[in-house]
């Protein structure tokens, strides 16, 4: 307890904040609805306007009346298990990554990971129901919890500790961090799923594509004026099987010229000359369909800046985990003497 205590403490500004909101405002909503007389309505829209909730879940439907709802949804889970699961990932990922990215760079990330995937959400909910005339759309679906941001936190391990390897289970399951995005993205909207969540199988795979986006092109680094990471181990083929790299390929590389065409990402020359700028080097700029998913960005001679900050990530979680046991053994009080040790 000591220690849990201990770690609680020692959080960064950043995630001690989004903590409490999500604590706060998770609690807030359970106890709306535990104390509520329960619903008398029997369709969708009446069954939302009499949750006691709905001030600070978005539904789709009620978007216009409840606009700040956009910003609070991603800090209510009203389902208990999976607000102390969020909470618990919150504590530890959150906190991780805002050490190595800094308060200002983990706040951006989290703001965008949570508005950006709760609009879409909510358009797409809207355009189905623009298809299909179903009230549930608007009205059934609840935009909430934290799937977004933990798919978030999932491609950002990846990008930080890909090689770290994972044990669960006392070591009897083992995996990559490299391997967890795919592995979030593909069981956890099975779980929305069969619990008959829409809103939670569309934030985890929005999240992770808006996580994506803003860490690959447009996140700027603490310690460079240069945004984003373009380096090939965090190429967006990487999250995906071998077998359908080619296609993902095509794609990911149609979308990306559209997006340069429109000036919504840098272009690869762009980009080639900040880093050339940056660091004093020659870069080579070569074309090649080896190199997936970035438009045939080549890293000049040497470790590349992406590298240096996977590999300071990667020791600053080793020194992290070692120090923790040592840290509790400090606080453990001594043992007595007794008349045998003498």
């Amino acid at each position: 307890m000591n220690s849990l205590v201990s770690h609680l403490r020692g959080l960064p500004a950043v995630t001690k904040i989004t903590t409490a909101l999500y604590a706060a405002f998770s609690l807030t909503a359970i106890g709306l609805r535990l104390r509520g007389d329960g619903t008398q309505a029997s369709d969708a829209i009446g069954v939302a306007a009499e949750d006691p909730a709905r001030f600070l879940i978005l539904r789709p439907g009620f978007v216009v009346s409840y606009p700040w709802t956009i910003v609070t949804s991603a800090f209510v889970e009203p389902n208990p298990v999976f607000f102390l699961l969020g909470l618990i990932t919150l504590a530890l990922v959150g906190g991780f990554l805002e050490r190595q990215w800094g308060a200002r760079g983990y706040a951006l990330f989290v703001a965008v990971v949570t508005v950006v995937p709760a609009l879409t959400a909510t358009a797409a909910a809207i355009a189905a129901y623009a298809v299909t005339s179903r009230p549930a759309f608007l009205y059934a679906t609840q935009v909430c919890g934290m799937a977004a941001l933990v798919s978030g936190f999932a491609v950002g391990l990846k990008q930080l500790i890909p090689d770290y390897s994972v044990k669960v289970l006392r070591g009897a399951v083992t995996f990559r961090v490299n391997d967890l995005p795919g592995l979030y993205t593909l069981v956890v909207p099975i779980v929305y799923s069969l619990l008959g969540n829409l809103g939670g199988v569309l934030l985890v795979n929005i999240g992770f594509v808006e996580a994506f986006i803003f860490l690959r092109f447009y996140k700027r680094n603490s310690s460079s004026p240069i945004r984003g990471d373009r380096s090939d181990a965090f190429a967006f083929t990487t999250f995906f099987p071998e077998l359908v790299h080619p296609l993902v390929r095509r794609l990911s590389d149609a979308v990306y010229a559209v997006a340069v065409k429109c000036k919504l990402v840098a272009s690869d020359q762009g980009y080639q000359q900040a880093v050339s700028l940056e660091s004093g080097g020659s870069f080579v700029h070569v074309v090649s369909p080896e190199s997936p998913g970035n438009g045939g960005l080549e890293s000049p001679p040497g470790e590349s800046d992406a590298d240096r900050r996977r590999a300071l990530a990667s020791k600053a979680l080793e020194m992290r985990l070692g120090s923790e046991p040592a840290a509790a053994a400090a606080a453990s009080p001594p043992q007595p003497e007794t008349a045998e040790s003498k």
